[in-house]
């Protein structure tokens, strides 16, 4: 059989792969018939591209219902968010071949594995030098291929600052085909970043959002698992991984620190923490080769696979115990250095690629403090014209009479409060509004609708909802323009009208 290559592979990573590259891949590997493939297609990108998903099960589960019912995980592995960062695309597609090939032994008869090889496809055919150019003086761009697509879709939006408004036709297909469909146990979401002189070859982090959505799932993340995936990708490997983040003084901050992202549920990692499940961010450094950053996404594809695969009912019975919000939920932060420990960094002296290699302990500026934190009411009372946007989060709407009497806070906007937004947020600022919450007994309005935040994604619910939230319903401008001094127009229900 001639062996089945990428474009990575078959031009010496000099290139990466087109649209048309991983479909033709896909459909060889269709074309092998093999009983633990299944493929599928989660919709139709704005330019009318086809979006491939592929299904991976030693025990042919190749339904969501199917998947979850045989009570192991379920991993999804989500590629080109940003079609200009290549090697996760390149790394899964190799990584499926070889699973096919049986390179990970009977890993597929523990999981399910679920895989998005190319989900800013329109971006991925925006090839240009221009595209990620390497300028280390600006620490930016990656070290290859010449070309590659866009940051950004078609229509100019990034997919992983989308999480909440889903306002892109892509964002929309791949909550509503993919993530709410198979609820994953685990997602993967591959990128590549610049930055920092370090070196390791990749870093990755977990939700930041752990004191909105249940802690207990990204405490697993943080002790249990990605120090095991960190040190078999060290032992098998000889690659070294951290935590991601850059120094401060990179950051435009003052002093000494290692300084991760923030928590803005916008981005995909944060907002899936709101949904109590695992997740891991992969950022392979762009500095090294494109043959080293797949090589590295690779592996650590490897290792977590194996890890969820060895302990898929520890994993399944983890999340079954919390599936529900907390019962406080934070819906702003700050940004702190943990106050009982610092990190060693490997990094070089000078301060170049080509610097000696040296170690510094610094802060770790990765300790999120909730700064406003609400007791999660029973519902959220809202405008029927965010019936769809909730149902579209995963919310479940409760059907109520208009004219019912409820127990509610009506909040009363004080005015807006900015804070700099650091850059990656993509936004000149952070903002939310200082509200004041009236007590009372309100009518149901008509039209309006309820959604009950005792549900697994009830914090989500929260995070949107709550008028003083960083990142919900009024500081993404859904509902207009909040008045100081005036009501908005979404309300806690403190209870059940029926008691």
């Amino acid at each position: 059989m001639t062996a089945l290559l990428t474009r990575a592979e078959h031009s010496g990573y000099t290139e990466t792969s087109s649209h048309a590259d991983v479909m033709d891949f896909v459909s060889q590997l269709q074309s092998r018939h093999d009983p633990r493939l299944h493929v599928a297609y989660f919709g139709t990108s704005p330019e009318g591209r086809a979006l491939p998903l592929l299904v991976l099960s030693g025990r042919g589960l190749h339904t969501p219902e199917q998947a979850h019912a045989s009570g192991i995980p379920v991993v999804l592995v989500i590629c080109g968010i940003h079609a200009g960062e290549v090697e996760g695309k390149e790394a899964a597609l190799m990584w499926v071949r070889d699973l096919l090939g049986g390179a990970q032994g009977d890993v597929l008869d523990h999981c399910t594995l679920v895989v998005v090889p190319l989900f800013n496809a329109d971006g991925n055919e925006r090839l240009s030098p221009e595209n990620r150019a390497l300028d280390l003086s600006r620490l930016s761009g990656q070290d290859g291929p010449a070309l590659v697509g866009t940051r950004n879709t078609a229509a100019g939006i990034n997919l992983n600052r989308d999480y909440i408004r889903q306002e892109a036709a892509e964002s929309r297909l791949l909550q509503q085909q993919v993530y709410l469909r198979w609820n994953p146990h685990l997602t993967i979401d591959c990128h590549a970043t610049n930055g920092s002189i370090h070196r390791y070859a990749l870093t990755y982090d977990i939700p930041h959002t752990e004191h909105s959505g249940r802690r207990e799932p990204v405490a697993y993340m943080r002790e249990r698992m990605m120090p095991a995936v960190q040190e078999a990708v060290r032992q098998r490997d000889g690659l070294d991984l951290f935590w991601y983040g850059n120094f401060v003084r990179d950051e435009g901050g003052q002093g000494q620190g290692w300084i991760t992202y923030t928590h803005h549920p916008r981005f995909g990692c944060n907002y899936r923490g709101l949904g109590n499940r695992l997740d891991l961010l992969l950022e392979a450094y762009a500095y090294i080769s494109f043959r080293e950053r797949v090589a590295v996404t690779y592996a650590v594809l490897r290792e977590a696979l194996r890890y969820v695969a060895q302990h898929a009912e520890e994993i399944v019975a983890l999340l079954a115990e919390c599936s529900m919000p907390p019962d406080e939920v934070a819906v702003r932060y700050r940004l702190d250095p943990y106050p009982d420990h610092s990190v060693r960094v490997l990094t070089r002296e000078p301060y170049t690629l080509h610097g000696n290699p040296i170690e510094v302990d610094v802060p770790h500026y990765a300790h999120f403090v909730p700064t406003a934190v609400v007791p999660r009411p029973w519902a959220y009372a809202v405008p029927g014209a965010l019936a769809g946007f909730l149902r579209g989060h995963g919310l479940t709407l409760t059907r109520m009479a208009s004219g019912t009497p409820l127990e509610v806070e009506v909040p009363l906007m004080q005015g807006m409060v900015s804070e700099p937004g650091p850059g990656i947020l993509e936004s000149q600022a952070s903002t939310h509004w200082d509200t004041r919450w009236m007590p009372g007994r309100r009518a149901l309005p008509e039209g309006w609708c309820v959604v009950e935040t005792q549900q697994p994604r009830g914090a989500v619910a929260v995070y949107l909802c709550e008028a003083g939230s960083d990142d919900g319903i009024v500081s993404n401008g859904l509902l207009g323009e909040p008045v100081p001094g005036q009501e908005w127009p979404v309300w806690r229900i403190l209870r059940s009208p029926q008691g």
